[in-house]
């Protein structure tokens, strides 16, 4: 079954929460895997960049909105657990907390890598949110790879045809790219105290200094929840 969901709206993202709980249905998983790249400038109808408003803001909202519902639906040696799709692109990413929304100057690839260390900087202001509250929930940043899809698309025409031909040999398959997904989402390793973190390649791995910078994480913490008015 599915439901529509537009990353691009918030006021879809609420919609869509707001008719999943009306069901009562249990969540104990929850992967944010939405995402663009390398759009040409524009903005979302919310007015937020598209790289920061789909692949970042509205895992963020969704994300808040339904953690109570992830909340009480973990248990002890079951933990429910979140699953942010990040990229190695966070290693040359940086965050500017004074143009987010890359007013002052639009580079698709920069809003892109800034994305994607958001998303990593979330991931592990969450885990530390949780850990602090003492709830059975766990929050993850996985790196799936270089997967042949259609997030490509907007590369130059030249780029482009030279990526469908390369990926081809090169680049995992859909199914290759989950594995690190559901490693995080599913793996009896990860449980409990070994909760949260980094995982490519099909394991944990260290991520770029800058994501453990505590003032960063917390600076974009309180200016996301700003940003989508969350309290």
């Amino acid at each position: 079954e599915f439901k529509e969901l537009d990353l691009a709206s918030l006021k879809s993202i609420r919609h869509f929460v707001q008719s999943f709980k009306e069901r009562d249905l249990p969540l104990n998983i929850l992967v944010n895997n939405a995402g663009v790249m390398l759009v040409p400038e524009g903005r979302t109808e919310d007015g937020f960049e598209q790289h920061f408003g789909v692949n970042y803001l509205g895992h963020f909202l969704l994300t808040s909105l339904l953690l109570d519902t992830l909340k009480n639906c973990g248990k002890p040696g079951s933990f429910s657990r979140i699953v942010n799709i990040s990229s190695s692109a966070h290693r040359i990413g940086e965050i500017r907390l004074d143009d987010l929304n890359s007013c002052q100057h639009y580079s698709a690839h920069a809003s892109y890598c800034q994305s994607k260390l958001a998303l990593l900087l979330f991931s592990y202001q969450l885990q530390r949110e949780l850990q602090h509250g003492g709830f059975l929930v766990s929050s993850f940043a996985v790196d799936p790879g270089m997967v042949d899809t259609a997030l490509y698309r907007h590369l130059w025409t030249p780029l482009h045809l030279a990526q469908r031909a390369i990926a081809r040999l090169l680049f995992r398959t859909p199914a290759e790219g989950a594995v690190t997904v559901l490693y995080a989402a599913l793996s009896p390793e990860l449980e409990g105290e070994y909760s949260g973190g980094y995982c490519a390649n099909g394991h944990r791995e260290m991520t770029a200094p800058l994501t453990f910078d505590p003032h960063l994480q917390l600076s974009l913490w309180e200016a996301s929840h700003q940003l989508l008015g969350l309290h």
